[in-house]
């Protein structure tokens, strides 16, 4: 997009357009909690079909803008338009997913279609990275093919089925303590207040969650900065390595998912992103780019538990007509964190290599003690909950 509209709208504008893209997978989690309150008691698989045919719709437009100042705009909207509708779909598909599989073998299922995805969008990004190397005008032909894409699989949502459908919006309309539909600013502190567990989880998720933001922009940055690889490099070590463990390794953190209570199952995931961090930090210190291929295979590792563990770690707390709240209250704080996080931890680094250059690596021990904490919280949770297990059975 930066090369695309660079010359026909001011540098400061195009900048501010690539942050507003780039940041829009987090914020548009915002969003989410609304989405749970309009889709509670209403047919979820039509519900999932429109905003799917909505996002295709939006994925369309997208090829249209001219390479025009009003084209940025335009573009930057529909984007935004999009990862909005996207975030919607992400908030309502977890109550399907909760009615449709079982607790034992839930994340197995959900591995499966996460994987697939995964090598589906690791593949269309590489051939789109391909083509425009060629022809910089080859992603509108490749949001038309994502359109498409969008609007089978909206045919897909409303010829599906959902197990026990009516029982469960039913149980929406009859659920008292999220009152139906209602966009009630004070249900989401109803649920965190009288959920001491999920309370936690979240407040723990807050510390691990916002140092696992941070990384990765600053990684970037630090790759270019302090080491001067290539870009090849810099995308494999980012995202093709971890891409590849993630798609190889999910199906162990879903069996372990199958097994575990969130809080056990986060307690043992979540020193996977430390190591990572921790490597990634000992990479950059010493100037090793040996080290950053363990770092990134451990980070692999970690993004395939993660994704399993924020898509489906909110059902050990919630029933399932609460099950979208919950989530939405999930993803919201997601959204949060994903909008202050990336930004904080890049401040941070450019604070550091202004005041003390030498020094600017370190600047990754802060997400790595955020993680850690958040780690640690996550232990004191797991043997929370064992020790009242055992005085519940004594």
């Amino acid at each position: 997009m930066k090369n695309q509209f660079a010359g026909v709208a001011p540098p400061v504008a195009v900048n501010i357009a690539v942050a507003v893209v780039a940041g829009a997978p987090a914020f548009s989690n915002l969003s989410s909690f609304l989405f749970a309150a309009w889709a509670a008691g209403r047919d979820k698989l039509t519900f999932l079909s429109r905003l799917m045919a909505a996002m295709g719709l939006f994925l369309a437009l997208l090829a249209l803008p001219p390479a025009s100042a009003g084209g940025l705009v335009a573009f930057c909207a529909l984007t935004v338009l999009a990862r909005t509708a996207w975030s919607g779909i992400l908030t309502v598909r977890a109550a399907v997913w909760r009615a449709n599989y079982r607790r034992d073998w839930r994340a197995q299922v959900t591995g499966r279609i996460v994987q697939l995805a995964s090598l589906l969008v690791a593949g269309y990004a590489a051939l789109i990275g391909f083509l425009m190397d060629g022809s910089p005008m080859a992603y509108r032909p490749a949001f038309v093919v994502g359109a498409l894409c969008a609007l089978a699989a909206a045919r897909v949502y409303r010829n599906a089925r959902v197990r026990r459908h009516r029982q469960l919006l039913a149980a929406e309309l009859a659920e008292q303590t999220l009152e139906g539909r209602r966009l009630d600013p004070s249900v989401f502190k109803r649920v965190l207040r009288g959920d001491d567990d999920f309370r936690h989880y979240m407040l723990s998720m807050m510390v691990f969650g916002s140092g696992n933001l941070m990384v990765i922009p600053m990684v970037v940055v630090m790759l270019n900065e302090q080491m001067e690889l290539s870009r090849l490099y810099q995308v494999m070590v980012t995202s093709s390595v971890p891409l590849l463990v993630l798609c190889f390794s999910i199906r162990i953190w879903a069996r372990l998912l199958d097994q575990r209570h969130i809080f056990s199952y986060r307690a043992v995931h979540s020193w996977f992103f430390v190591a990572s961090f921790a490597v990634f930090a000992l990479a950059l210190g010493l100037r090793s780019p040996a080290l950053l291929w363990p770092a990134s295979i451990l980070l692999g590792a970690a993004y395939a538990g993660a994704h399993l563990g924020w898509n489906l770690g909110h059902n050990d707390f919630s029933s399932d007509a609460q099950a979208s709240h919950y989530m939405a209250i999930h993803v919201t704080f997601t959204g949060l964190r994903g909008l202050i996080m990336p930004l904080a931890g890049v401040g941070f680094y450019q604070f550091l290599a202004a005041r003390w250059p030498q020094q600017a690596p370190l600047a990754l021990l802060l997400p790595v003690s955020l993680s850690l904490a958040g780690s640690l919280s996550f232990v004191f949770l797991h043997f929370a909950r064992a020790k009242r297990l055992r005085e519940a059975g004594s």
